[in-house]
């Protein structure tokens, strides 16, 4: 692999992490031009690098995660990784939590719900 190349993917790894929470497009746009320049690549080869790994443009991509913070309808903080752990845990024990994370008992809540 030619060091551009290996350049590139982290420049769109670094934009992939900072396009969690964006706030605007200008705030996209910033995130692009300041990883763009920490890589020593312009933002539009990051952007087509980018197009190119994911099919979209990063501000399309970003709404799509953000779309996704659902778990069987119920709205995700971050992963839905506290949901999945209760929905798993109900379905092995069988009975409600006594844990202290909303996400986790909100995971055996659907679970319990049948859903």
């Amino acid at each position: 692999m030619r060091a551009a190349e290996f350049i590139n993917e982290d420049s769109v790894r670094d934009l992939e992490q900072d396009l969690e929470h964006p706030d605007s497009y200008q705030a996209i746009d910033h995130m692009m031009q300041t990883i763009a320049r920490e890589h020593g690549i312009s933002a539009k080869d990051l952007h087509d690098k980018f197009v190119d790994k994911h099919g979209v443009i990063p501000d399309n991509w970003s709404k799509e995660q953000l779309d996704e913070l659902t778990f069987l309808g119920s709205q995700c903080t971050k992963d839905c990784s506290g949901h999945r752990a209760g929905y798993e845990w109900y379905a092995r024990k069988q009975r409600n939590p006594n844990s202290h994370s909303p996400s986790f008992n909100k995971g055996a809540a659907l679970r319990a719900a049948g859903k």
